[in-house]
């Protein structure tokens, strides 16, 4: 494969050696014209062995395909069930970041494993409190009908099973075991607090005190075994913002939970306000591919902005073809530079 590029012999033949270096069947790949975006981004950061990339553009494609497809309203009812056929969910190794359904799915799987393995009374203790966490209070039930009356918890685990067998949705019930709860949690004993709290349906109460305790990962994870998806979405939210606070700093992170939100427009945002030009315009090329983004006019002013940067980045690289092509996507803000940049192919020629 030999790559034409006049303008700079250096660059030139630094992309040309590392074609060279790359197997006929990527290289094949890449010359393909129906390789997307998506899945060039995928494959770089793969032959580069950047995690980082690997691990945003491997979400991101998973969500950009999965609320684009959401986003067609032109779906017939025979094409839902074949694409619920071929529908695929992120890999589990990406845990809170996977659909909330494939997600509780799993975690019911892994509490079936832990208790089929269980060999002493712990065991059988942590499978009990995540299977009452899970809303599975026959076998939690169960479990706890299972402690031998010399063990010193018999007395408790015997309470514990009647109270989880008669709770009711009753006022009186409620505000009983709610005030119980958060008795318990402001004395130290937030793990059984939150217990109680799940028990009457207050799942997302649960998840607020989690959060204030500073167990946010806790609250990620019950808010998406427990919680219906605009409470999950607004817990989730309240972790990004933790992640992006000074003292945290884990901004990285908090954009992959963005993405698995749908929320696009504010990981480009982002990702321009952490200077990583590059994927935020490619990001934002494959949402408006994907239909993902409503363009309106706050929204264009930032899709101009984040083009025109990743233009000058690539102009200060002397990439002036590429450049080229990202200022004229960037409105007014790419019309100054565009100009320097023709005026600079002109004096090339001459």
């Amino acid at each position: 494969s030999y790559i034409n590029y006049p303008e700079n012999e250096n660059i030139k033949n630094m992309l040309q050696e590392q074609l060279y270096s790359l197997s006929n069947d990527v290289k094949k790949l890449l010359l393909d014209p129906e390789f997307t975006l998506l899945q060039r981004c995928l494959l770089v950061s793969r032959l580069y062995g950047d995690e980082s990339e690997l691990h945003f553009w491997t979400v991101a494609a998973h969500y950009l395909h999965t609320y684009s497809c959401n986003n067609s309203l032109t779906i017939k009812a025979e094409d839902v069930v074949v694409s619920q056929e071929k529908w695929i969910s992120l890999d589990i190794c990406y845990d809170i970041l996977c659909e909330n359904s494939y997600f509780q799915k799993f975690q019911l799987e892994r509490v079936n494993i832990q208790e089929v393995k269980r060999s002493n009374y712990d065991h059988t203790r942590k499978c009990t409190d995540q299977l009452l966490l899970l809303g599975q209070t026959d076998r939690a039930v169960q479990l706890l009908l299972e402690t031998s009356a010399e063990n010193p918890y018999y007395y408790c685990d015997s309470l514990k099973a009647c109270l989880v067998t008669t709770v009711t949705s009753s006022g009186p019930s409620q505000s009983t075991i709610k005030l119980v709860a958060t008795n318990m949690i402001a004395n130290g004993k937030l793990a059984e607090g939150v217990q109680l709290l799940c028990l009457i349906d207050k799942a997302a109460d649960a998840c607020r005190y989690l959060q204030t305790y500073g167990e946010w990962n806790r609250a990620a994870w019950l808010a998406k075994v427990r919680l219906n998806a605009e409470e999950c979405a607004d817990v989730l939210k309240r972790w990004v913002d933790h992640l992006c606070s000074p003292q945290i700093n884990q901004k990285s992170k908090a954009i992959l939970v963005l993405l698995s939100l749908g929320c696009f427009m504010r990981v480009a945002e982002m990702l321009h306000s952490m200077r990583h030009f590059d994927r935020a315009a490619l990001f934002l090329e494959a949402c408006l591919k994907y239909g993902t983004i409503e363009v309106n006019e706050d929204a264009n002013k930032l899709i101009h902005v984040i083009f025109a940067d990743y233009a000058r980045s690539l102009k200060s690289l002397g990439f002036k073809q590429a450049a080229i092509l990202f200022a004229t996507k960037a409105g007014v803000p790419g019309k100054n530079l565009l100009s320097e940049l023709e005026q600079q192919k002109e004096e090339v020629k001459e």
